[in-house]
Protein backbone atom coordinates (compact mmCIF):
# COMPACT_ATOMS: atom_id res chain seq x y z
CA UNK A 1 0.00 0.00 0.00
CA UNK A 2 2.71 2.35 0.30
CA UNK A 3 4.55 1.05 -2.62
CA UNK A 4 1.22 2.04 -4.20
CA UNK A 5 0.95 5.40 -2.51
CA UNK A 6 4.46 6.72 -3.54
CA UNK A 7 4.10 5.47 -7.10
CA UNK A 8 0.83 7.04 -7.16
CA UNK A 9 2.25 10.79 -6.03
CA UNK A 10 4.39 11.17 -8.51
CA UNK A 11 2.05 10.72 -11.39
CA UNK A 12 -0.28 12.52 -10.24
CA UNK A 13 2.39 15.15 -9.54
CA UNK A 14 3.19 15.06 -13.16
CA UNK A 15 -0.64 15.59 -14.24
CA UNK A 16 -1.02 18.57 -12.31
CA UNK A 17 1.71 20.13 -14.07
CA UNK A 18 0.54 19.52 -17.14
CA UNK A 19 -2.49 20.67 -16.38
CA UNK A 20 -1.24 23.52 -15.13
CA UNK A 21 1.46 24.17 -18.34
CA UNK A 22 -1.80 23.74 -20.44
CA UNK A 23 -3.57 26.23 -18.71
CA UNK A 24 -0.84 28.72 -18.23
CA UNK A 25 -0.79 28.37 -22.29
CA UNK A 26 -4.04 28.68 -22.46
CA UNK A 27 -4.79 31.61 -20.07
CA UNK A 28 -1.27 33.68 -21.38
CA UNK A 29 -2.83 32.73 -24.99
CA UNK A 30 -6.02 34.11 -25.01
CA UNK A 31 -4.84 36.78 -23.06
CA UNK A 32 -2.63 38.36 -26.01
CA UNK A 33 -5.25 37.37 -28.65
CA UNK A 34 -7.64 39.06 -26.27
CA UNK A 35 -5.28 42.60 -26.50
CA UNK A 36 -4.52 42.29 -29.49
CA UNK A 37 -8.57 41.94 -30.86
CA UNK A 38 -9.06 44.97 -28.94
CA UNK A 39 -6.51 46.83 -30.10
CA UNK A 40 -6.83 46.44 -33.79
CA UNK A 41 -10.97 46.97 -33.01
CA UNK A 42 -10.02 50.56 -32.06
CA UNK A 43 -7.53 50.81 -34.76
CA UNK A 44 -10.19 49.77 -37.13
CA UNK A 45 -12.93 52.47 -35.64
CA UNK A 46 -10.34 55.47 -35.57
CA UNK A 47 -9.64 54.58 -39.36
CA UNK A 48 -13.33 54.33 -40.33
CA UNK A 49 -13.99 57.87 -38.40
CA UNK A 50 -10.95 59.27 -40.27
CA UNK A 51 -11.96 57.92 -43.70
CA UNK A 52 -15.57 59.20 -42.60
CA UNK A 53 -14.36 62.61 -42.28
CA UNK A 54 -12.31 62.41 -45.36
CA UNK A 55 -15.61 61.15 -47.23
CA UNK A 56 -17.36 64.31 -45.89
CA UNK A 57 -15.04 66.55 -46.08
CA UNK A 58 -14.58 65.26 -50.07
CA UNK A 59 -18.60 65.08 -50.51
CA UNK A 60 -18.56 69.52 -49.38
CA UNK A 61 -15.96 70.00 -52.01
CA UNK A 62 -18.10 68.32 -54.48
CA UNK A 63 -21.03 69.76 -54.12
CA UNK A 64 -18.96 73.63 -53.74
CA UNK A 65 -17.43 72.10 -56.93
CA UNK A 66 -21.08 71.65 -58.18
CA UNK A 67 -22.31 75.14 -57.49
CA UNK A 68 -19.21 76.61 -58.87
CA UNK A 69 -20.05 75.06 -62.30
CA UNK A 70 -22.85 75.56 -62.47
CA UNK A 71 -22.13 79.56 -61.90
CA UNK A 72 -19.93 79.28 -64.79
CA UNK A 73 -22.18 77.47 -67.24
CA UNK A 74 -24.18 79.92 -66.19
CA UNK A 75 -22.32 82.85 -67.12
CA UNK A 76 -20.80 81.24 -70.43
CA UNK A 77 -24.64 81.25 -71.40
CA UNK A 78 -25.03 84.71 -70.61
CA UNK A 79 -21.93 85.46 -72.81
CA UNK A 80 -22.70 83.31 -75.53
CA UNK A 81 -26.07 84.94 -75.78
CA UNK A 82 -24.67 88.45 -76.14
CA UNK A 83 -22.35 87.08 -78.49
CA UNK A 84 -25.04 86.18 -80.62
CA UNK A 85 -27.00 89.30 -79.89
CA UNK A 86 -24.62 91.80 -80.35
CA UNK A 87 -23.18 89.86 -83.80
CA UNK A 88 -23.39 92.36 -86.62
CA UNK A 89 -24.93 94.93 -84.35
CA UNK A 90 -22.31 95.76 -82.32
CA UNK A 91 -18.83 93.64 -83.21
CA UNK A 92 -16.75 95.36 -80.23
CA UNK A 93 -19.52 94.07 -77.73
CA UNK A 94 -19.57 91.05 -79.57
CA UNK A 95 -16.07 90.37 -79.70
CA UNK A 96 -15.71 91.32 -75.89
CA UNK A 97 -18.15 88.78 -74.68
CA UNK A 98 -16.13 85.79 -77.61
CA UNK A 99 -13.24 87.02 -75.64
CA UNK A 100 -14.43 85.55 -72.70
CA UNK A 101 -16.16 82.07 -73.31
CA UNK A 102 -14.74 79.68 -71.04
CA UNK A 103 -11.57 77.37 -72.25
CA UNK A 104 -14.35 74.53 -72.63
CA UNK A 105 -17.39 76.43 -74.52
CA UNK A 106 -14.88 77.55 -77.02
CA UNK A 107 -13.92 74.29 -77.67
CA UNK A 108 -17.71 73.05 -77.92
CA UNK A 109 -18.19 75.35 -80.71
CA UNK A 110 -14.54 74.23 -82.17
CA UNK A 111 -16.33 70.70 -82.12
CA UNK A 112 -19.32 72.23 -83.94
CA UNK A 113 -21.84 72.16 -81.38
CA UNK A 114 -22.17 74.46 -78.10
CA UNK A 115 -22.54 72.93 -74.97
CA UNK A 116 -22.29 69.70 -76.15
CA UNK A 117 -22.19 66.88 -73.77
CA UNK A 118 -18.35 66.73 -73.60
CA UNK A 119 -18.75 70.71 -72.01
CA UNK A 120 -20.79 69.98 -69.27
CA UNK A 121 -18.07 66.69 -68.84
CA UNK A 122 -15.38 69.28 -68.85
CA UNK A 123 -17.46 71.91 -66.25
CA UNK A 124 -18.33 69.36 -64.14
CA UNK A 125 -15.12 67.06 -64.19
CA UNK A 126 -13.98 68.59 -60.35
CA UNK A 127 -17.24 67.79 -58.56
CA UNK A 128 -17.81 64.46 -60.26
CA UNK A 129 -14.02 63.43 -59.03
CA UNK A 130 -14.93 64.75 -55.56
CA UNK A 131 -17.77 62.84 -55.84
CA UNK A 132 -16.57 59.99 -56.11
CA UNK A 133 -13.35 60.34 -54.06
CA UNK A 134 -16.17 60.98 -51.41
CA UNK A 135 -18.28 57.56 -51.77
CA UNK A 136 -14.71 55.91 -52.14
CA UNK A 137 -13.86 57.06 -48.75
CA UNK A 138 -17.42 55.74 -47.72
CA UNK A 139 -16.83 52.42 -48.77
CA UNK A 140 -13.64 51.69 -47.37
CA UNK A 141 -14.90 53.38 -43.77
CA UNK A 142 -18.21 50.40 -43.91
CA UNK A 143 -15.17 48.20 -44.67
CA UNK A 144 -13.19 49.02 -42.20
CA UNK A 145 -16.59 48.85 -39.86
CA UNK A 146 -17.00 45.40 -41.10
CA UNK A 147 -13.37 44.42 -40.12
CA UNK A 148 -13.60 46.15 -36.63
CA UNK A 149 -16.67 43.93 -35.73
CA UNK A 150 -15.07 40.89 -37.11
CA UNK A 151 -11.96 41.99 -34.30
CA UNK A 152 -14.96 42.92 -31.56
CA UNK A 153 -15.92 38.68 -32.01
CA UNK A 154 -12.68 37.83 -32.06
CA UNK A 155 -12.30 39.40 -28.78
CA UNK A 156 -15.84 37.74 -27.05
CA UNK A 157 -14.54 34.74 -28.53
CA UNK A 158 -11.26 35.01 -26.65
CA UNK A 159 -12.77 36.64 -23.64
CA UNK A 160 -14.74 33.34 -22.93
CA UNK A 161 -12.47 31.34 -23.01
CA UNK A 162 -10.66 33.20 -21.19
CA UNK A 163 -12.98 32.94 -18.28
CA UNK A 164 -12.79 29.12 -19.09
CA UNK A 165 -9.38 28.62 -18.52
CA UNK A 166 -9.40 30.87 -15.37
CA UNK A 167 -11.92 29.00 -13.85
CA UNK A 168 -10.43 25.38 -14.66
CA UNK A 169 -7.22 26.59 -12.99
CA UNK A 170 -8.80 27.11 -9.78
CA UNK A 171 -10.38 23.34 -9.97
CA UNK A 172 -8.79 20.21 -8.80
CA UNK A 173 -7.43 18.07 -11.11
CA UNK A 174 -10.23 15.32 -10.19
CA UNK A 175 -12.59 17.45 -11.05
CA UNK A 176 -14.75 16.96 -14.23
CA UNK A 177 -15.28 20.51 -15.06
CA UNK A 178 -11.39 20.90 -15.18
CA UNK A 179 -11.08 18.74 -18.09
CA UNK A 180 -14.19 20.37 -19.80
CA UNK A 181 -13.44 23.86 -19.31
CA UNK A 182 -10.08 23.21 -20.42
CA UNK A 183 -11.45 21.71 -23.96
CA UNK A 184 -13.80 24.31 -24.07
CA UNK A 185 -11.01 26.63 -23.88
CA UNK A 186 -9.21 24.91 -26.31
CA UNK A 187 -12.09 25.08 -28.96
CA UNK A 188 -12.69 28.85 -28.61
CA UNK A 189 -8.39 29.86 -28.83
CA UNK A 190 -8.75 28.08 -32.13
CA UNK A 191 -12.27 29.58 -33.16
CA UNK A 192 -11.04 33.26 -31.78
CA UNK A 193 -8.03 32.67 -33.32
CA UNK A 194 -9.41 31.91 -36.72
CA UNK A 195 -12.05 34.93 -36.49
CA UNK A 196 -8.86 37.46 -35.69
CA UNK A 197 -7.56 36.53 -38.80
CA UNK A 198 -10.30 36.34 -40.90
CA UNK A 199 -10.76 40.00 -39.77
CA UNK A 200 -7.25 40.97 -40.50
CA UNK A 201 -7.82 39.21 -44.50
CA UNK A 202 -11.19 41.01 -44.84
Amino acid sequence: MTTESTTGKPSSQRWEFIWNLILGFLISALSVLTAAANYMAFHSEKTSADLEAEGDRSLAISNTDYIQANQYIILDYTLFDGERINRDVDDFAADYYLANFSDSLQASIDRGSAFDDQYYTEMYADSDQSFTEAFDSFDRANAEKDREAGYQLAMLIASVGLAFSAYASLLNNSNFLRGLFTVLALILLGFGALQFLSAMLA
